[in-house]
């Protein structure tokens, strides 16, 4: 809880309110932070709600120009099953980019935003980005597409259960007439 600057009261309270924002042509509608002092009546921001408005107000731009929030980009790391230094080393942006893509911090690029959308939409996109970091790739969970070999993660068929997994497969020669 914060002290009033002005009448030292501990009586304050968090209030929102949504604020215009004009961004390149368009209104966008943010919520911002702000506190009240009961007993002065006194508004004021707080460090941690400027933080706060400041990721409101980049998210809500990355949102108009179709890119992943910050919220978004957590939650696409998390489906590709990678930690935040994992995800930096598969995508690149330094040691702590994805921590602070997620805390809202920094916005990720327009070309960091499509790698992620790609690599989430083609397995094999993924698979070759977790190669060209040197990650230890799963040989015995692999799937083909377009003859590439990409890894089987979490993809599954709809009748997987009427076939029987291989490790190895040999080719046969077929013979006619």
């Amino acid at each position: 809880m914060s002290e009033c600057k002005v009448c030292k009261s501990k009586a304050v309270v968090t209030a929102q309110a949504s604020e215009e924002i004009s961004y390149k042509g368009a209104t966008l509608i943010v919520p911002m932070a702000y506190s009240t002092c009961q007993n002065c009546h006194r508004e004021f921001i707080t460090t941690a709600q400027i933080h706060q408005n400041d990721k409101a107000i980049r998210d809500a731009k990355k949102a108009h120009d179709g890119l992943f929030t910050s919220a978004e980009v957590a939650k696409a790391r998390k489906q590709l099953g990678l930690t935040q230094e994992e995800a930096s080393l598969v995508f690149g942006g330094g040691r702590n980019a994805f921590s602070k893509y997620e805390r809202g911090e920094v916005s990720q690029s327009v070309a960091m935003d499509k790698l992620i959308k790609q690599a989430l939409k083609h397995p094999m996109v993924l698979h070759e980005l977790f190669v060209e970091a040197g990650f230890a790739v799963d040989k015995n969970h692999l799937i083909y597409q377009d003859d590439n070999v990409v890894s089987y993660v979490a993809y599954k068929a709809a009748n997987d259960h009427k076939y029987t997994a291989v490790k190895s497969m040999k080719m046969q020669e077929e013979h006619y007439g």
